[in-house]
């Protein structure tokens, strides 16, 4: 997608302007959830399409799911909001000035039933506010999943969560953040920072216009299952910040916060000492720029964290026993992140980095090649809308990880389902040939009927070792080998 970078003043100014125009004539006009990128959208040729410049990446040319709601997508999960064993794919959506202008900004939940998810959502929030992100956890314990909904839009209006129950959320909101001074959340991130049982939530935030630019970050502390409205602890910085992740990077037994910030910060680490944080970082990359995504995972497998950012170029840190050093930069041509994580999708033991963009609408996945992240993006789709959010999640139930992608625009999301190569011998489908494989193995050769309903997901000839097309006694040996072998 070719898009023309422009200044939100002159943005606005275009969207006046047009207001007297012939409205043939008027372009897209796209705005990100911080209102920090703003694009002129215009088509481009590689629209649609699915570049592969390394196998091994299971997701094909083309969506497998969409749906049809223009929309401006904020965040994005995958989990199983009501209880049925399937994953649901949760979606929160954000407000801006976009043009032509978008009608409806509800967060959604899209069930999913036996492995495919309804064309409509049929969860939908009874409040329309600007959502930055959504998470999904068990905040107040009861053993339902809830949802926080990191709110904010030039209204700043209040974070607020859809309490979980037995077949789902509850619609309306039934707890409100109080920040002093209002705060527009960025992100959110549950997590027991200081290990007494109960889930906490930090947030990302910043203002709402040039003269109101800055907030500190946030930590809403939960008491026995009580999320406080009033947060306890923030940052000694004010500052933008949009992305947060917890991990144990110098090996303490205590998780860090790693913070990702907008022009003119510093993106860095505040320690977690014995369940406090520091209110200043401890670590910091040493430069300012228009940093946005952050992640921990150990690409190495040397037993450390490493942390990666959506920097410009993407930048993988490595850490050797509590120390970072900078050791990988993406040789992608364009950098305008909305959204970073880390996923073994290919399922070879080792994180893969993925990543969308905002005003090319480029996704990508890097895959972790003995312990290295390939230089060059290793798989990209680019969408012909500016991209948002991407999550991760076994959606059809065949235990490999689906990629789900958010945009502003219609479709604002896609669904690429994970197309896992063909195994020989893996007859029960978990990525491996072992002795867990002999029943299904023999239940394919004598009935192939009973063996295709126990294991849907399956294909029965994995059964064909011998690659003559029968799945038959004359397969056994060769099944007998991988076993051994």
């Amino acid at each position: 997608m070719n898009t023309e970078l422009v200044p939100a003043v002159v943005a606005l100014g275009l969207l006046t302007a047009f207001t007297a125009a012939d409205q043939s004539d008027r372009p897209q006009i796209e705005v990100s959830d911080d209102g920090h990128w703003t694009v002129v959208v215009e088509p481009s040729p590689t629209d649609g399409t699915v570049v592969v410049r390394q196998v091994g990446v299971p997701y094909g040319t083309t969506p497998d799911w969409q749906n049809t709601l223009r929309r401006q997508v904020g965040g994005l999960q995958v989990a199983d909001m009501n209880n049925d064993g399937w994953p649901d794919v949760v979606v929160g959506c954000y407000k801006s000035d976009s043009y032509p202008p978008y009608t409806d900004w509800e967060n959604l939940i899209y069930y999913n039933t036996g492995g495919q998810l309804e064309a409509v959502p049929s969860w939908v929030s009874t409040d329309e506010v600007s959502t930055g992100d959504v998470q999904v956890a068990d905040i107040n314990g009861d053993g339902y999943l809830d949802i926080f909904a990191a709110n904010g839009g030039y209204a700043m209006s209040p974070s607020v969560i859809y309490w979980g129950g037995p077949t789902g959320p509850s619609p309306a909101p039934g707890w409100s953040s109080q920040e002093p001074g209002l705060a527009w959340n960025n992100y959110a991130l549950p997590f027991d920072f200081d290990h007494d049982g109960d889930i906490d939530v930090a947030t990302a935030n910043q203002g709402n216009s040039p003269s109101d630019p800055y907030r500190p970050m946030y930590v809403f502390r939960n008491v026995g299952g009580v999320l406080q409205t009033v947060p306890s602890w923030q940052s000694a910085e004010s500052s933008i910040q949009n992305f947060l992740a917890f991990a144990d990077y110098d090996g303490d037994g205590w998780e860090d916060l790693a913070v990702s910030k907008w022009v003119n910060f510093q993106s860095g680490i505040y320690k977690n000492i014995a369940g406090t944080l520091q209110t200043t970082p401890v670590w910091t990359t040493g430069n300012s720029d228009d940093d946005k995504g952050v992640a921990w995972a150990d690409v190495d497998a040397n037993g450390w964290p490493d942390l990666a950012l959506g920097h410009d170029p993407t930048r993988l840190y490595e850490n050797q026993g509590g120390t970072l050093s900078l050791v990988w930069s993406s040789q992608a041509t364009y950098f305008g992140h909305s959204d970073l994580r880390f996923c073994d999708v290919n399922r070879d033991g080792r994180p893969d980095l993925a990543e969308i963009h905002f005003s090319d609408g480029k996704a990508h996945i890097y895959l972790n090649q003995n312990g290295a992240l390939s230089p060059t993006p290793s798989w990209t789709y680019d969408s012909a809308a500016v991209g948002t959010a991407l999550a991760f999640g076994d959606i059809n139930g065949d235990r490999w990880p689906d990629l789900v992608l958010g945009y502003s625009g219609q479709p604002s999301v896609i669904v690429f389902y994970a197309q896992p190569p063909a195994q020989a011998g893996d007859m029960n489908c978990d990525g491996v040939v072992g002795f867990a494989d002999i029943n299904p193995f023999v239940l394919a050769m004598t009935n192939a009927e009973a063996y295709q309903e126990m294991y849907p997901e399956c294909d029965i000839m994995h059964a064909d070792i011998n690659g003559d097309g029968v799945v038959g006694f004359a397969d056994i040996n060769a099944f007998v080998a991988l076993l051994t072998g």
